[in-house]
């Protein structure tokens, strides 16, 4: 071999072990910080200011995803109070006024005390496809429904709950929760 082959050889394979190293370092990087997240970090980190969910099925989705962290994760008390304001942004106007945030909050812990003392949990929640959403106008505002099944164990018993979510479009076109019944 030439005597300037042998650079040429040492050259390319520390480049290469460069690129191998560069590539490694920025799998671990990104990898590594979203997957060490909880779902309570996840949550309350979501921008909804400039990432608000697209369709009615998208905003019960998210709001199921923060009741789902309520009954079965854990989260720091400042962490429960972010993730509640986090529903109250999803909900309409008419219903956060009719839900102030303290009594709101207060009302999320009575829950979440009263479920754990009955020794409850949510094993899975059924959200029904899009093409199966109901759409209406109601007195000229578009009105959507929203079935979701909740799948709960008690004390060793499980459980079927379904309620029906009640989403109305506000200004910006967004899809905003008014209401639910059973």
């Amino acid at each position: 071999m030439k005597k300037g082959g042998w650079k040429s050889i040492i050259i390319v394979a520390f480049c290469a072990c460069l690129c191998v190293g560069y590539f490694y370092y920025l799998t671990q990087k990104t990898g590594g910080k979203g997957s060490s997240m909880t779902e309570a970090e996840l949550i309350v980190s979501k921008d909804l200011e400039n990432s608000y969910p697209k369709t009615a099925r998208e905003v019960v989705k998210f709001y199921n995803r923060i009741l789902s962290c309520y009954y079965s994760e854990e989260y720091t008390e400042e962490q429960l109070e972010q993730m509640a304001e986090q529903a109250r942004i999803l909900m309409d106007e008419e219903l956060r006024q009719n839900n102030p945030q303290d009594a709101y909050l207060q009302a999320v812990k009575a829950d979440i005390a009263s479920f754990v003392q009955e020794g409850k949990s949510i094993y899975n929640i059924g959200l029904e496809g899009s093409g199966e959403i109901e759409y209406k106008t109601v007195k000229g505002r578009e009105c959507a429904y929203v079935d979701v099944v909740y799948y709960m164990k008690a004390k060793g018993k499980s459980e079927r709950s379904s309620q029906t979510y009640i989403l109305r479009r506000d200004d910006e076109n967004d899809w905003r929760i008014l209401g639910f019944y059973q």
